[in-house]
């Protein structure tokens, strides 16, 4: 269970770079309707991304442990 565990937080980890990077390229003068429906949209790809990467870690330890 751990290394599904660590498949999310890998997964957050570069999300999070990911989002910080794009926000400081992000120009000031967009609306905040637009941010928000970013951020939400944001959010839940991280929450389908950070379940993935804890299948694809968890299937990756199966496979390699029998």
């Amino acid at each position: 269970m751990s290394i599904f565990t660590l498949g999310g937080i890998v997964f957050i980890l570069a999300f999070t770079f990911f989002k910080i990077s794009a926000l400081r390229k992000t120009k000031s003068d967009q609306t905040w309707k637009k941010l928000a429906l970013v951020g939400l949209v944001d959010y839940v790809v991280l929450i389908i991304g950070t379940l993935g990467t804890g299948v694809l870690f968890m299937t990756l330890y199966a496979l390699g442990h029998g």
